[in-house]
């Protein structure tokens, strides 16, 4: 049973068709990953859902009395409380209730005879039905939550108009996830968040009772969270079992048996033609030519799309060039100190990178990440410490605020500012690489969108083809497209690379060493993220936000998870011929066999994840847990054999 139903839904902007003929449905308790390229259509969809756009044509069907909390992009808060307000707020009836008791507890000292006994049997009703919804804990669920996503105790009390933007967005996902909601529309929840606040938010979703569709472009939570992918995409929604890396594997088949069933139809279609062609003036064969001819044509007629195939999508593709440094030591940092005013940052913190190397930077916000990457630049100085950088090195920044592009430029002025020796030709057929087309490029630097932003700023450093790349969180507003042909480009690259960056796929994907920031006020060098979570919390210092539940969450997703297809386990090693252990049982089955018993798993998992919805499953506890614990066996069955099968393609 559905909870929310969409059904040949049309919708138009103006000349712009952003859906045509969508059809798509959503179940409950089901996490839910919304995926498509910037633009496609994703936070109208959730519009539609919350009820604020409507489809031009169609229908939407939602559940009576869903409760439904929505985090759009940019929150809007527009009343002048405090943070601790704001979240009573989300508690939607249970705070109204909470005033009214707060409200009878002060009349009851003025009341007597009939009145007091009426207003007594009102004051207990109440208080019973906010304990059943758990009213009296809420005090210690709003610390809880506003604490796991990065916003503390000092500014629990204070008016959400001194807060930053990055602090307003957390403190409208902390509202959302307080609220008593059956469904959660979550718009880019990772934005603004540190690696601790998104593994705290991962393990809260994942423990959240009802269910949950998540837009993101993070795909180690995709990975880690979703049971199901919807991409939007030319206009409708597709729809594929499993995490972000299965439905890149069920995807990847899908696109070549299409591509087989197209050189098929194509070499039927040219077939028929030539015994056409050979037999219309034979004798004795016309008729069979004549025949042949009017099928094909009432097969053509009929099925207009027989000899369509998968059109190509622009989509970003690029690569760094210039000269590798010559130089074994790009840059080293010796006792680095920096605070501003009584706000100490980091202190005595050392590090070298060598000339190759790959050091990611990460910790919590506010930590000092992107003025340790001005200081390296000259652009802040330092309070203590010192820098040393090699000769003659050309430095690439990409600065996360954008604050690199000149206001009032056009696109192509801001390319030719970092290559004025190119011809206005040139330059076009670099920016048209970076998805800048026709009048795209006479539009002015203050009026791109964040995607458009980074996607310029990337193109200017190509441009400026330099030795070492300094990136200040390089895939925030790249849709996830974008984000692996960025991803590719660096692979390739062969120069120095320091990046701040909160995307773990991204890190462990690219990073030889992982510098922590945060700890003690100190430094910490890691190899991957896993090695910083698993940190303790001794370890990771008195600013850390890890919290105990996060840590076992995260222990258990390690060892049940799927291996992701592009996450190597060290960049630039060869995939060992050798089966995992666990997949043993598997090596002497064909992929013919896998491929049959994954979709029996899939199958099977669908109708388990089917039945939370039923009345006699979602009301009694024992039947509740024994499903729980079949469709966690069903899943780390199927993490195995997506394992299996990947390994044994790759071995092919």
């Amino acid at each position: 049973m559905s909870i929310i139903t969409f059904s040949n839904i049309t919708k138009t902007y103006g000349p712009v068709c952003v859906f045509d003929g969508l059809s798509v449905s959503f179940h409950p308790r089901q996490k839910v990953g919304l995926i498509g390229q910037n633009g496609s259509g994703k936070t109208t969809l959730f519009k539609m859902i919350f009820g604020t756009e409507t489809p031009d044509t169609g229908s939407i069907a939602v559940q009576k009395d869903l409760k439904i909390g929505y985090l759009p992009q940019e929150p809007d808060f527009r009343e002048d409380k405090t943070v601790f307000e704001i979240m009573h707020d989300g508690l939607g009836v249970l705070s109204e209730k909470q005033r009214r008791l707060e409200s009878l507890s002060e009349k009851l000292g003025t009341l007597s005879g009939l009145s007091l006994r009426q207003t007594m049997r009102e004051y207990d009703r109440l208080a019973h039905e906010i304990e059943l919804e758990g009213g009296w804990s809420v005090e210690a669920r709003i610390r809880s939550i506003l604490t796991g996503l990065g916003l503390g105790e000092d500014l629990h009390h204070v008016s959400i108009r001194t807060l930053s933007g990055g602090q307003l967005s957390r403190l409208g996902l902390a509202r959302v996830l307080l609220s008593p909601t059956d469904l959660l529309l979550l718009d880019e929840p990772t934005n603004h968040l540190d690696l601790q606040a998104i593994c705290w938010m991962e393990a809260f979703l994942r423990n959240y009772p009802g269910a949950v569709i998540l837009v993101s472009h993070d795909r180690f939570l995709l990975d880690q969270l979703a049971e199901r992918i919807v991409e939007v995409d030319n206009k409708k929604a597709f729809s594929y079992k499993g995490n972000y890396t299965q439905h890149l594997l069920t995807k990847q088949q899908q696109q070549l048996h299409r591509q087989r069933q197209y050189v098929k139809r194509k070499k039927f279609v040219e077939d028929t033609l030539d015994f056409i062609a050979r037999n219309k003036d034979q004798e004795g064969m016309r008729k069979t030519a004549r025949g042949r001819k009017t099928r094909l044509t009432r097969l053509l007629n009929e099925h207009p799309d027989f000899l369509e195939r998968d059109a190509v999508k622009k989509t970003l593709s690029f690569q760094f060039d210039g000269q590798v440094s010559r130089n074994e030591k790009i840059v080293s940092a010796e006792n680095l100190t920096k605070g501003f005013g009584d706000l100490l940052l980091f202190k005595d913190l050392t590090f070298t990178l060598q000339r190759g190397g790959r050091l990611a930077i990460t910790g919590p916000n506010g930590s000092g990440k992107s003025t340790l990457l001005k200081i390296l630049l000259g652009d802040v100085p330092m309070d203590a410490g010192r820098v040393d950088k090699g000769e003659h090195l050309v430095f690439g920044y990409l600065d996360q605020q954008a604050q690199t592009l000149e206001p009032g430029r056009s696109v192509l002025e801001e390319a030719a500012s970092i290559r004025p020796d190119l011809s206005q030709e040139a330059l076009r057929a670099k920016l048209a690489v970076f998805l800048f087309h026709g009048e795209q490029v006479f539009q002015k630097t203050e009026t791109l969108s964040g995607g458009q932003r980074s996607r310029l700023m990337l193109c200017k450093i190509v441009l400026s083809e330099p030795d070492v790349l300094i990136l200040d969180e390089p895939t925030n507003h790249l849709d996830i497209e974008s984000k692996e042909a960025f991803e590719a480009a660096l692979e390739n690259y062969e120069g120095s690379v320091i990046a701040v960056s909160h995307d773990r796929y991204f890190i462990d994907r690219l990073f030889d060493e992982l510098l922590a920031l945060g700890l003690n006020r100190e430094g910490r060098r890691c190899i991957g993220t896993n090695e910083w979570i698993n940190k303790t919390d001794a370890e990771k210092g008195v600013y850390s936000l890890w919290n105990e539940m996060v840590n076992t969450y995260l222990e258990e997703t390690k060892k049940t998870s799927a291996v992701p297809i592009n996450s190597p386990a060290g960049r630039g090693k060869a995939p060992s011929a050798k089966i995992p252990p666990e997949l043993r049982p598997f090596s002497a089955r064909s992929i013919e066999d896998l491929e049959t018993e994954i979709l029996t798993i899939e199958e099977e998992i669908g109708q388990i994840t089917e039945q939370y919805g039923q009345e006699n499953i979602y009301k009694d506890p024992s039947l509740l847990k024994d499903l729980h614990n079949t469709l966690k066996a069903k899943k780390q069955k199927l993490d195995l054999l997506y394992r299996a099968y990947t390994w044994k393609i790759e071995k092919k």
